[in-house]
């Protein structure tokens, strides 16, 4: 979070750093609170389907950013990933409404484990949509910041990994396993850590460079252009 600003990144990442933030104020609350008491519990069922939302809008600005040269791409692409949060978490909480009332009396609070149940293929999803980034960029030469890719690269393995932990949770008798959660806490924190020391500097404006493409990039940049453009149309019908 101080990485971003430190190196004028805010503007170019607000989403990201407004998630940072937000990040950082719950971990600060949950910190604070004793986990066996009441204001605990209602402060992580408030607090974590807000969280959902901030890093939905995190990654939609790591996808635009991503195809800020392909505006056909980036519009269908944000519209399916908001469709896909959208099937993912109704067919999550539609199978579990058919499951709850066998779990009813062994796996405790409905409301605790809803969150749980919702979150997941949220999180599940946001990874999706930034490997499919990843799979772009090892595919087509788009040439994009060194901030970009690194921010790619470090937040597909910590969704990965918060998804992996609520599954754990999920199974847990109480809805969570304080090892695992601490451990999961400990890997987000070594994620930020090397994320923010692999962010440089970017210049306000960027230098003209000269590049000699091969003929397979060339032919790579054309079928972008040409997805590109038929998403265009797509998206202004």
């Amino acid at each position: 979070m101080t990485r971003l600003i430190h190196l004028n990144l805010a503007k170019r990442f607000p989403a990201l750093l407004a998630y940072l933030i937000f990040l950082a104020a719950i971990n600060v609350v949950y910190g604070l609170l004793n986990q066996a008491s009441k204001g605990y519990y209602f402060s992580y069922v408030v607090l974590e389907p807000v969280e959902c939302i901030f890093s939905i809008f995190a990654v939609r600005e790591l996808f635009a950013l991503t195809f800020d040269d392909y505006p056909g791409i980036r519009t269908v692409g944000r519209w399916v990933m908001y469709g896909g949060v959208a099937l993912a978490l109704g067919l999550s909480l539609l199978f579990t409404g058919f499951f709850w009332t066998s779990r009813t009396m062994v796996r405790g609070d409905a409301r605790l484990y809803y969150v749980e149940v919702s979150k997941r293929p949220v999180v599940f999803t946001l990874a999706f949509v930034i490997v499919t980034i990843l799979i772009f960029l090892s595919k087509y030469p788009l040439h994009l910041s060194r901030n970009t890719l690194v921010s790619s690269v470090f937040f597909s393995v910590l969704f990965l990994s918060e998804a992996a932990r609520l599954i754990v949770d999920s199974l847990a008798p109480q809805l969570h396993n304080v090892y695992v959660d601490l451990g999961e806490s400990a890997f987000t924190a070594i994620c930020l850590v090397g994320w923010a020391a692999l962010l440089r500097p970017e210049p306000s404006t960027a230098p003209t460079r000269v590049t000699f493409s091969t003929p397979q990039e060339d032919h790579l940049l054309q079928q972008l252009n040409s997805l590109n453009q038929l998403m265009t149309r797509a998206a202004r019908r």
